[in-house]
């Protein structure tokens, strides 16, 4: 009996160390991850090379949702290892000095930190915290790979994580999902949908050629490295 308290014991232990760590999603990003996930309300905007971008309005929004969506024929597990790599993203990003690391990790899911450098004069550059989780963001969400939403400003976690002294603009609201819809044996229809608000005092129009940018730039390069690390399994 004394043994099989003290087992209750621990595992409560183990469940309140695992959960105390956890930020629970409040309402607002609940409802935008929601938004981001419903396939109705998006219009397209381009495509090229058999990649499509999309834009939604978001009621009570200032800024448009973007999607990012593409047929591709690789397993949708590898393309979730590789979003989920999160240290390994200054090695397959095309982003010249992006700063990208795991802060702490659940059983679940992975806290990260990201600075993004702005190369544009008088534009200072961003960062932000953000938790990840290789699944759905609720029961119904069936078909998400990766869900992850910004964290608020953590003063102590980010002056440890200074390498060097910098004025960045810290980014506290946005989300994003990684949609793998299966079509047929061997195919999925892959898509990566995404709200962030940039912070500062920019110009829309800058705002939204720079989303349009990266969130591209940041799909083709996760693709590429999801392809690479395929060929390496079936040679």
């Amino acid at each position: 009996m004394i043994r099989s308290i003290q087992k209750y014991k621990i595992l409560i232990l183990i469940l309140i160390s695992s959960y105390g760590n956890a930020e629970i999603k409040d309402n607002r990003t609940e409802e935008l991850l929601k938004t981001l996930y419903n396939n109705e309300g998006w219009v397209v905007d381009n495509i090229k090379e058999g990649i499509s971008l999309s834009r939604k309005t978001i009621e009570n929004m200032e800024l448009t949702a973007l999607m990012v969506r593409q047929k591709i024929m690789i397993p949708k597990e590898i393309v979730q290892s590789v979003i989920m790599d999160v240290n390994n993203y200054e090695n397959f990003l095309n982003n010249k000095g992006l700063i990208s690391k795991v802060i702490n990790r659940g059983i679940n899911w992975v806290d990260g930190y990201q600075y993004i450098p702005i190369d544009i004069p008088m534009i200072a550059d961003r960062e932000y915290l953000f938790r990840m989780y290789p699944d759905g963001h609720n029961k119904e969400d069936t078909t998400s790979i990766i869900h992850w939403y910004l964290l608020n400003k953590k003063q102590d976690v980010l002056v440890e994580l200074d390498e060097r002294l910098k004025d960045a603009v810290y980014l506290d609201h946005g989300a994003g999902l990684w949609v793998a819809e299966e079509i047929e044996k061997d195919t999925i229809i892959l898509s990566y949908r995404i709200y962030m608000d940039p912070g500062g005092s920019l110009p829309d129009l800058l705002i939204d050629i720079m989303n349009k940018v990266s969130v591209v730039n940041v799909f083709k390069d996760a693709v590429t490295e999801a392809q690479n690390r395929y060929n390496l399994t079936i040679q």
